[in-house]
């Protein structure tokens, strides 16, 4: 009873919650986020020419979508899944291209 608290009680405090600790729900979000760059994958259809410039079209879509939802970081982290899925998708497609393993 000397009316230190060394933590010992066991009780929940706002005061010792780090502000880096996750959600419950942060997989979703992170699945939402990825949803979400799939989806806008898809407005490429109404520019067909998006698809062989993907990496700079990625990019004029990509940032102004991630400064939107800076504050939910399990969107942010799933944007920039989708986009390094993309990177690499498009990085051993164009591979493949040079190599002549794959024609137009």
């Amino acid at each position: 009873m000397t009316g230190v608290n060394n933590g010992d009680n066991n009780q929940p405090s706002s005061r010792n919650k780090s502000p880096y600790e996750k959600s419950p729900h942060h997989v979703r979000q992170v699945f939402l986020g990825i949803g979400l760059l799939a989806v806008l994958h898809c407005l490429l259809f109404l520019f067909p020419i998006g698809f062989f410039l993907i990496g700079i079209a990625q990019i004029v879509y990509l940032l102004p979508a991630i400064l939107i939802f800076n504050k939910k970081t399990g969107i942010v982290q799933g944007l920039l899944i989708g986009a390094g899925i993309t990177f690499l998708v498009n990085a051993a497609c164009f591979g493949l291209l040079v190599s002549g393993n794959l024609s137009l």
